[in-house]
């Protein structure tokens, strides 16, 4: 932990931890920010698979490849736009704040997330493996990846901390 000296009136300098100082930042425009992230990252992905399926691209392995992309975005776009119309109308959530840090952590975590999974679909014609055989290897990333996002954003996405508390 990082401490600093800092002062309170007519008192001696004493230790304090750096973070009682952290910048705070509206929960509801952190949610904002991220399912725009969420959304544009799969729905560009999506639309890249969708055209390639069209186009038979993947052949008689069409499902499977549908198999592997869904699970990898719907669980955190339900989440996400849950959580989004559930507080529309919530004034409370108006004063909730998170720390920016922690905020920083989960926007960068799932933009590599989306990343990734948008460069296992770029990549295939460049690579020497079949399209399916790339997107199975890359559950081998994507999977541990996903667990850490889900854990960042799960803590966002049902946070009620108001800025008095």
């Amino acid at each position: 932990m990082i401490w600093h000296m800092a002062t309170e009136s007519n008192t001696p300098k004493r230790e304090r931890p750096l973070h009682v100082h952290a910048e705070l930042i509206p929960l509801e425009e952190v949610r904002v920010q991220l399912a725009k992230l969420w959304l544009l990252g799969s729905l560009t992905t999506g639309s890249i698979l969708v055209l390639q399926s069209l186009l038979g691209k993947y052949g008689q392995n069409v499902q499977e490849v549908w198999g592997w992309v869904l699970p990898s975005v719907m669980p955190t776009l339900g989440m996400v736009l849950a959580v989004l119309g559930y507080t529309a109308l919530d004034r409370t959530l108006l004063q909730s704040v998170v720390r920016r840090t922690f905020y920083d952590i989960a926007w960068w975590l799932s933009l590599v997330y989306l990343a990734l999974l948008a460069l296992t679909v770029l990549i295939q014609p460049f690579a020497s493996n079949e399209p399916i055989v790339l997107m199975r290897m890359s559950n081998l990333w994507l999977g541990p990846l996903q667990g850490l996002v889900g854990s960042a954003l799960g803590v966002l996405f049902v946070s009620k901390k108001r800025k008095n508390d």
